[in-house]
């Protein structure tokens, strides 16, 4: 049936109307290989398109003999020198284009494209530049930078090659994501000087990222809609839906998000496929939208939540018939909720291409990877291509201090059997960088194509998405995604949750099915690192005893620094700590000094140690010190430090603060 005025004015439409159906570039009379990359781009209904007839790879920093120098130091940040203070990035052979660029650190030194043997570069700008949205066509919302990386996928097209030069000092991180064509694929060189056409295709872009979630006024394309209440209990499996004859799902969307928020995830999502006997989807519900560590987190373009609406786009083409389903796994005699949704599933009796698309299939895996392997987020065989990936890890190192030092590890892309793309860290894989870094990878931040799901230090977790339109990276035999747990080797115990979603002709083949041990919530740590952004400071003593608090660096360490002109300080603090309320063991990490004479730990008027002499003729470092045990409670513990100084001054230099729980 054709939708009517009502259902256009529903806030479900602004995601469907611009993202879904955005077909008209295909009727562009004089269509390059940037209004094709373009198209892709803007139109998601072309992603169970295959893509054969090209290969994808990646040029990157990463440390080639397997430690973590990724481009902290520049000396795998280049392929070779032409010249002083001239790296060569990259010498791409065509035809070919650059479909992504990303770094988290740009700079202002030059670089330059050469393109087909040029002597004169046809890009010849400020790398940081390349993604500040000052020179067209290097324009937002294709570039841009947020949590903690700088990204481009504004297309760069060329028909024999492209070397890519850096002038000057400071190259470090980064990756170039390049599709290559090896059919005789007409491709017109990269110019700065655009057509109209290419304008316009470059607009339509910018109106699907930027404005996606917008009224619109009408839709050419006739759609049908199923609307169901859904009502299911503990222990129960329903059908949501049977579509038969053929045709594709270019919607579907469920009202009451909240009711998913919580530590399990224990709904569980299904689809099938014509005659596939295994499932297509088979994910916990609260996954497929993107939950983190119990809620809502993620807001792409492609799926997503929005306030109570969860909502996915991505296209799901079928032969014969599509049966999706719920079921809602019983956790013994434990007290779960009835739960109830507004089911709304859009879809068209367009049958698949069989020869020309895939059909949509999800690998959604949970693991804790023994030492010295990385973690697998997909391995398929047949034909297809990968399109997105969803990632929840969390460490549960018991050996070291809990931080998440185990995101330095690196992703691998293995392409019919050839290791085509080799990543520099973690976060990097989903565009960002730098994590624990104020306004970089700290907390959780959506955009249209990727995003940080969550981030928090004291409970040593963390979350990504990243989603794949034209640079979707296709295989023809095999496929494998792994990504390492820690900066060197595997070396890190952590607990992964994950969901590869791939277009192909092959069912899913490792993937694993949910189960209560698998959506079982991720336990907090029993070892806290508690950093110094961490700390509320409540009170600075007494009027007549003023304290002052800065950071600095002592022997490379940043501390809090309490500094009094008197001979003693008192300081109240809060620590901030999202854990189970209990007692926990407190260690502490300080510098003793000479204006330094005792300490004593209270929770108000309780103490928690005895007085300690943290007095030295030279500054010394003390690590982990036990102190004695604190009691947390609705997430929140007040410790009060107490000091005595010598000779009319005292100071403290407090460098962490670690918790275990009794």
């Amino acid at each position: 049936m054709k939708l009517d005025t009502r259902i256009l004015k529903s806030r479900i439409y602004y995601f469907f109307v611009f993202i879904v159906l955005t077909t008209g570039l295909s009727a562009q009379k004089k269509e390059t290989i940037v209004i094709e990359e373009l198209q892709h781009l803007s139109d998601i209904s072309l992603l169970p398109m295959y893509r054969q007839n090209s290969k994808v790879a990646m040029v990157s920093s990463y440390d080639t003999s397997g430690g973590n120098d990724d481009g902290f130091s520049g000396k795998y940040s280049f392929i070779r020198k032409e010249g002083e203070n001239r790296f060569v990035m990259a010498d791409l052979k065509g035809p070919g284009v650059i479909q992504r660029i990303w770094t988290p650190t740009p700079t202002a030194n030059i670089i330059e494209f050469y393109f087909d043997g040029e002597k004169t570069p046809r890009i010849s700008m400020k790398f940081e530049d390349l993604f500040s949205s000052k020179v067209f066509p290097f324009k937002a919302p294709l570039v841009g930078n947020e949590v903690g990386g700088y990204y481009s996928y504004v297309p760069i097209p060329y028909k024999k090659s492209c070397k890519i030069v850096y002038v000057g000092d400071g190259l470090k991180f980064h990756q170039i994501q390049y599709r290559t064509y090896h059919d005789k694929k007409k491709i017109s060189t990269f110019s700065m000087a655009w057509t109209e056409e290419e304008k316009k295709a470059f607009k339509r872009v910018s109106n699907v990222w930027a404005n996606s979630k917008k009224h619109v006024s009408n839709l050419k394309q006739e759609i049908e809609v199923i609307k169901r209440k859904v009502y299911i209990n503990p222990g129960e499996k329903i059908s949501l839906a049977e579509i038969q004859n053929g045709g594709r799902i270019v919607g579907m969307t469920f009202n009451n998000g909240s009711q998913l928020e919580g530590e399990h995830t224990d709904l569980i999502f299904r689809s099938t496929w014509d005659d596939d006997k295994a499932y297509a989807i088979n994910v916990p519900m609260a996954s497929l939208f993107g939950y983190a560590f119990g809620k809502r987190a993620m807001n792409s373009m492609l799926m997503g939540s929005n306030g109570e609406t969860n909502y996915c786009y991505l296209p799901m083409p079928f032969d014969k018939r599509a049966v999706l389903e719920l079921e809602y796994l019983k956790r013994g005699k434990e007290f779960q909720p009835s739960l109830s949704f507004q089911m709304t599933l859009y879809y068209t009796k367009e049958k698949r291409k069989s020869r020309k698309e895939g059909k949509l299939y999800t690998v959604w895996n949970r693991e804790i990877p023994k030492k010295g392997r990385p973690y697998n987020i997909i391995k398929q065989q047949g034909k297809g291509h990968h399109v997105g990936t969803i990632l929840l890890c969390q460490s549960i190192e018991k050996e070291t201090s809990f931080t998440t030092g185990f995101f330095e590890g690196d992703d691998v892309t293995i392409i019919d059997g050839d290791m085509r793309m080799h990543g520099t860290g973690s976060e990097d894989y989903f565009n960002g960088g730098w994590y624990g870094v104020a306004d970089r990878w700290d907390d959780g931040f959506s955009l249209p194509l990727h995003g940080c799901l969550d981030y928090s230090i004291p409970l040593a977790r963390t979350g990504g998405y990243r989603f794949y339109l034209g640079d979707k990276v296709n295989f023809s035999e095999d496929y494998e995604l792994t990504i390492e747990h820690g900066p060197e080797n595997n070396q890190w115990q952590v607990d992964y949750a994950s969901i590869a979603f791939y277009y192909g002709d092959t069912p899913v083949l490792n993937a694993i099915n949910p189960s209560l041990e698998t959506t079982k919530g991720f336990d907090a740590p029993e070892k806290l690192e508690v950093y110094l952004n961490f700390f509320n400071i409540q009170s600075l003593g007494f009027p007549y005893a003023p304290v002052s608090v800065n950071y600095k660096k002592i022997k490379e360490k940043e501390v809090f620094l309490f500094h009094s002109e008197e001979d003693w300080i008192s300081v109240k603090t809060s620590l901030n700590l999202p854990v189970s309320d209990g007692t926990y063991k407190l260690y502490m990490s300080y510098f003793k000094s000479s204006n330094s004479n005792q300490l004593r730990l209270f929770q108000r008027q309780r103490p928690i140690s005895e007085w300690v002499d943290v007095s030295s003729d030279k500054t010394e470092f003390i690590e982990q010190q036990f102190m004695g045990n604190i009691k947390v409670a609705n997430g929140e513990a007040f410790l009060t430090f107490k000091t005595k100084g010598k000779s009319g001054k005292c100071d403290f230099a407090l460098y962490r603060i670690y918790l275990i729980k009794n």
